[in-house]
């Protein structure tokens, strides 16, 4: 199991994930110049603290990515499974992502707000290449079992 490279992909995916639920996506800055901030969990004034719009799905996907890219490690024995749960955390971080860019529009859209993104966005987007690299070598792992078991 962590003879493969896979694992290390998933890991990785998973160590970021759970960093970047518990980070702060981006900024926004109102007409009258007061900061408001975008976690994974609520859009909150930056001065005050009072949260202003309910976010708590992106959280929800992170936390959900993180744990079942974490749980895909130990899916080695069921390569097609892993494989298709592989696919399916790429998609639901692409979904996030959406998610989230339209949360941003529709918060900025709706207080005139202008929009700054933060460093963690680039977390989810640093695991779409590790998932596909994973998902690679997952079908070569699979094609390479199927291969031997012929020449038996």
């Amino acid at each position: 199991m962590w003879q493969r490279i896979q694992t290390v992909w998933l890991l990785l995916v998973g160590l970021l994930m759970v960093l970047f639920a518990f980070q702060d996506i981006a900024v926004f800055t109102l007409p009258s110049g007061q900061a408001c901030v975008l976690d994974n969990w609520r859009i909150y004034s930056a001065v005050d603290g009072a949260s202003l719009h309910s976010v708590w799905g992106i959280g929800i996907l992170s936390v959900l990515t993180a744990l079942g890219s974490l749980a895909l490690i130990f899916l080695y024995k069921r390569r097609i499974l892993q494989m298709r749960l592989t696919i399916l955390t790429l998609l639901v971080i692409l979904g996030e992502l959406i998610y989230i860019a339209w949360a941003s529009w529709q918060f900025c859209t709706e207080n005139d707000a202008s929009f700054a993104v933060r460093f963690p966005l680039a977390l989810p987007i640093i695991c779409l290449p590790l998932l596909y690299l994973a998902s690679r070598r997952m079908i070569y792992d699979e094609t390479l079992v199927r291969a031997s078991q012929r020449l038996r």
